[in-house]
């Protein structure tokens, strides 16, 4: 990555600090705040897709999720271009164990010998990835995970991760997408790094719990004083408009949960979680699952849906 740049990226006011060299690389890196940068890494060829990695700089610095592997290479580009060094990472903070996040941790921490942390919940997909993810998806395919990597430190709710300089992040439990799903607050920058807590409108829904995930997502909204939303898989936003990235994540879940009870009623008998995923994904305009691996993904969510406990109340309320 380079300075300057084709300005891919549109949102808020934040200034775009470095861009891709190629026309065909689509990651860009935005400064949130003197303190925060956001690096979007692809996550396919087109563009459309891509997953956010955020830096926080104080005395130390702290990595937020890592994104696939190889990300590396950008993670490490940001840093060096602020005039640090990755010698100066102090821990990486994993949002959950999905590889579209936990993908660069091993090579980074290789790297810097920095300390990475995670909620426990989350901590065996971390330590012991699935062999596919180490092995890339098809033959030719990088592999998603850069390798194992040893969880150092385990969060748990109210805990703080300091880069110092006033920089204390706050860890909030907020399961639903993975049991062990974190957000983390910056209250001195009024900041909120998501993680995937919030599901945009778009593409489908990911949860394990998607009653937990409304009532992660409810707690998130009642936080006052917010002045950044900076999520995986959303543009970040800012003022206003972020609380509103609540409501939506919540309407579209709602929209998804109807969907799978209509499509459960249509197929009749035993629940198909292949034949509902076909009937939601062409009642939302949805896009069909890419692959074998996202395909049983969807059928756990299909289950999940329909076995989830209190979920029609909560999302009548």
């Amino acid at each position: 990555m380079a300075g300057g740049g084709r300005g891919s990226w549109s949102g808020p006011r934040y200034r775009l600090v470095l861009s891709a060299e190629r026309e065909d690389d689509y990651s860009d890196c935005l400064q949130i705040t003197p303190h925060i940068h956001a690096i979007r890494t692809p996550q396919g060829p087109a563009g459309d897709r891509f997953v956010y990695v955020y830096i926080v700089y104080g005395e130390r610095i702290v990595v937020i999720d890592t994104s696939f592997a190889v990300a590396e290479k950008l993670i490490l580009d940001d840093i060096r271009s602020a005039g640090r060094d990755p010698s100066g990472i102090d821990c990486i903070v994993l949002t959950h164990g999905h590889p579209d996040h936990t993908g660069s941790a091993k090579a980074i921490h290789d790297l810097a010998g920095c300390t990475v942390t995670a909620h426990p919940q989350d901590r065996h997909a971390i330590e012991k990835p699935d062999p596919v993810l180490l092995s890339g998806p098809d033959q030719g395919v990088q592999p998603l995970v850069s390798g194992p990597v040893p969880v150092g430190r385990l969060l748990a709710e109210g805990d703080t991760i300091s880069a110092g300089k006033g920089l204390e992040l706050e860890v909030l439990h907020t399961p639903g997408h993975s049991p062990g799903s974190i957000s983390l607050l910056l209250r001195s920058e009024g900041a909120l790094f998501t993680g995937d807590a919030v599901q945009a409108p778009g593409r489908m829904p990911i949860f394990a719990d998607p009653a937990a995930l409304i009532r992660s997502l409810r707690r998130l909204k009642a936080i006052h004083g917010l002045m950044h939303y900076l999520p995986g898989h959303d543009q970040p936003a800012e003022g206003a408009a972020l609380y509103r990235k609540f409501d939506d994540s919540i309407a579209h879940i709602r929209r998804f949960h109807a969907a799978v009870k209509q499509a459960a009623l249509e197929t009749g008998g035993k629940p198909d979680p292949q034949a509902i995923a076909a009937r939601v994904f062409a009642s939302l305009n949805l896009p069909p699952a890419p692959s074998p691996q996202i395909a049983a993904m969807t059928n756990n969510i299909i289950l999940a849906d329909l076995n989830a406990t209190g979920l029609d109340a909560l999302l009548q309320e």
